[in-house]
């Protein structure tokens, strides 16, 4: 049934693109193709189409290199998608199987759009693989990635929340590197640490566009953390929600501490030329940026950066529950060469992503200490990241529990964004906007539930 739905769904996004304008070592694959070659021993060859951004050709050449060589019978072709978004590349991965194009192995940026395309069969089912490696899934890897019980992917690069700051930003407003702290107190030192008018302004703080960062009071909780659950119980009437579009609406509207949302999509902005360039203090954010914050070829480290912990909604709620999450990577259904896509794809999400030293992987054999310090030493002003603060973080930070997320939830999300935007545009209030995301996703999950 999964495949049949995907057929639909590549015949329909066809349509519109032609109107537009048209560890364990894996086992050796076997089958028709062996792992010295195909049928007739010549290599095969895959193609893996992930974030070109997050994955540069200089990153994974090594990783291919290293196995290709223990592989002869497989070649891997990196084909980086560099849209404007991590949103876009997926959309252009589902165009690239509408129209045909080879696809063997993909990279989706999170949970939501892994659920997806799991669910209308994009992503082939991997059980009968895993068996026949003897795969123990637990043992291996960090994150969860079944969906009742069937595995369609691997997790990836490994993500843990915390809040980065500049160091000399606080010292200059006297306030200290936080350890425990709730978001209203966030939302004071965001007051405190913006400075200045107009075009030269300050903000304290900065929240990206994307749909985590309207989520920030509900994703903090060890439970119940989603807008629709995975028995399709609607959890827009959390007090986290209300804490979400609080928070935002504080921050940008009254206490102006926050760079506005109107700028944000008017101007494009993003997270890393602000926060490099000084004009955002502190910024809720991943692991992915230890590494980054130290400096690189594209932007330069000039300050020191601190960690603290993802606040929490009131005092006497625990410390430390973080968002902890992967990307994920999946062997397409329509692929040619299962097998060899499968076993790339081990690798890269064990011994692969290691060797990049640039990001913490899902993988438990990893050797965590050394792969932060590797992450740290990485960067070219690796004296800019505090590493006693990043450790204090880190060390003390729990995972919250993670359902993955029912299929249709791009939808619910969608429709929750639309709802909150407006608010932080000014054309509603917290309570309207709650109210309207309600209602919007009770008829969602209604038209949805089976």
């Amino acid at each position: 049934m999964n495949k049949l739905r995907w057929s639909s769904f590549v015949s329909l996004v066809l349509a519109v693109s032609v109107a537009a304008g048209c560890s364990q070592e894996p086992a050796p694959s076997s089958g028709t193709p062996s792992a010295d070659g195909g049928a007739e021993g010549k290599p095969v060859k895959i193609k893996f189409h992930a974030d070109g951004i997050s994955f540069k050709k200089e990153d994974l050449d090594p990783i291919i290199a290293k196995f290709q060589e223990k592989n002869p019978g497989i070649q891997v072709e990196f084909v980086p998608l560099n849209e404007a978004s991590a949103a876009d590349n997926v959309k252009k991965i589902d165009l690239l199987s509408a129209s045909g194009e080879q696809l063997d192995a993909i990279l989706l940026p999170d949970d939501r759009s892994y659920a997806q395309r799991a669910a209308n069969g994009l992503l082939e089912p991997l059980n009968e693989l895993m068996k026949k490696e003897g795969l123990n899934y637990g043992d291996t890897y960090k994150i969860d990635t079944s969906i009742d019980n069937n595995y369609y992917g691997f997790p990836g690069t490994f993500r843990q929340w915390f809040v980065i700051l500049n160091k000399a930003h606080l010292d200059e407003a006297n306030l200290p590197v936080p350890k425990e702290w709730t978001w209203d107190e966030y939302l004071e030192y965001a007051k405190k640490l913006t400075k200045g008018e107009g075009a030269t302004k300050r903000y304290g703080t900065y929240f990206h566009n994307w749909v985590d960062y309207f989520m920030l009071g509900l994703w903090n909780q060890p439970e119940k953390n989603d807008l629709v659950l995975a028995d399709h119980t609607v959890n827009v009437d959390n007090p986290g929600v209300k804490k979400s579009l609080q928070i935002r609406h504080q921050a940008e509207l009254i206490d102006k501490s926050a760079t506005p949302y109107a700028d944000i999509i008017s101007q494009k902005l993003t997270y890393r030329p602000l926060y490099f360039n000084q004009q955002a203090s502190m910024m809720p954010i991943g692991s992915w940026m230890i590494g980054e914050v130290g400096g690189g070829s594209e932007f330069t480290a000039s300050f020191k950066t601190v960690f603290a912990p993802m606040p929490k909604n009131k005092k006497e709620d625990p410390n430390g529950y973080s968002i902890m999450s992967a990307n994920y990577v999946g062997v397409v259904s329509t692929s040619k060469h299962k097998e060899e896509a499968y076993k790339f794809l081990r690798f890269f999400t064990t011994e692969g992503i290691p060797m990049m030293k640039k990001y913490l992987s899902s993988w438990k054999k990893e050797d965590t200490a050394a792969a932060l310090d590797a992450l740290i030493n990485s960067s070219k002003n690796p004296e800019m990241v505090d590493k006693e603060s990043l450790l204090e973080t880190l060390n003390n930070s729990k995972s919250i529990t993670r359902q993955m997320p029912v299929s249709y939830t791009e939808e619910i999300n969608k429709a929750y964004s639309a709802e909150f935007e407006l608010m932080l545009l000014g054309k509603q209030d917290v309570d309207t906007a709650q109210a309207n995301s309600l209602e919007k996703i009770k008829k969602i999950v209604s038209a949805n539930k089976k």
